[in-house]
């Protein structure tokens, strides 16, 4: 089914974005203007998440 492979495509980038946000974390998180970004950034990807997860839950996968 079409759906369930972009399904599966956009929750592998959304978990590499949210990869790279945790490398940012690591290498930058001391400076506060990366680190007030980190906070927001994770926002987004955890609202991201939550809607892919609302989508499989309407599709049945």
């Amino acid at each position: 089914m079409v759906e369930q492979s972009n399904l599966r495509e956009l929750s592998n980038t959304v978990q590499n974005i949210k990869n790279e946000v945790d490398k940012l974390k690591t290498l930058g998180g001391n400076f506060k203007f990366i680190e007030m970004n980190i906070i927001r950034m994770s926002a987004m990807i955890k609202m991201l998440e939550l809607g892919i997860n609302d989508v499989k839950d309407v599709l049945g996968s």
